[in-house]
């Protein structure tokens, strides 16, 4: 009985608007639905209603959306310097798994002092870069480490001290643009350096 009343839900479940069901962002997504020669366009906020700031190609990929409206129905994304809202309805999740698994690349920066990091995944290393060293620092995974009962927080460890990821609200201070991810690097206890903070985007 217990086994009919599961089968009898399934359906259900997926008629649930997005945010009934747990999504991990940011994520990238490809427009889907829109009809070839017509645009999907970027809104000023969760609303049809909404100024057009922008539009997506009907056949765009590699979108990433970083937060949902609270009901799930509209995706925020960045488009130039600018966040806006794009219909979710429109968006086809890709396949593969959540950035939280460290198995996707990420590009971070910040600034104060300017600095940028991109993630390789298949090197399981940081390439950290300066201004002044444009060709950077090879930073090597030693580890990570997901939070228990929270998803969405990850510690890595470096050789040279740690960094802590974290699937949560970032502006980079420069443009209008919002992430969903910080970063914070912080360097081996009893280093002059100071620790970095900053924002990841998934590298497309």
């Amino acid at each position: 009985m217990i086994r009919i009343f599961a089968l009898l839900l399934l359906p259900l479940a997926a008629l649930l608007p997005p945010a009934a069901r747990a999504e991990a962002l940011p994520a990238l997504y490809d427009v889907s639905g829109v009809a070839a020669g017509d645009v999907l366009n970027l809104r000023a906020g969760p609303s049809a209603s909404a100024a057009r700031l922008g539009t997506l190609a009907s056949d765009a990929v590699g979108v990433e959306v970083t937060a949902l409206s609270e009901d799930g129905r509209w995706g925020r994304v960045n488009m130039g310097e600018a966040a806006g809202w794009v219909a979710m309805r429109y968006l086809a999740r890709q396949v593969g798994p959540d950035w939280d698994s460290l198995a996707a690349p990420l590009a971070c920066s910040g600034t104060e002092p300017f600095w940028s990091a991109e993630y390789d995944p298949a090197a399981q290393t940081f390439t950290l870069r300066s201004p002044g060293d444009p060709v950077g620092r090879r930073l090597d995974i030693l580890g990570h480490r997901s939070t228990a009962g929270r998803s969405g927080r990850i510690g890595v460890l470096l050789p040279e001290g740690f960094a802590l990821l974290a699937a949560e609200n970032c502006s980079d201070g420069m443009s209008d643009r919002a992430h969903g991810i910080s970063i914070s690097l912080f360097p081996t206890p009893g280093a002059a350096a100071e620790g970095l903070s900053g924002c990841c985007s998934l590298a497309r």
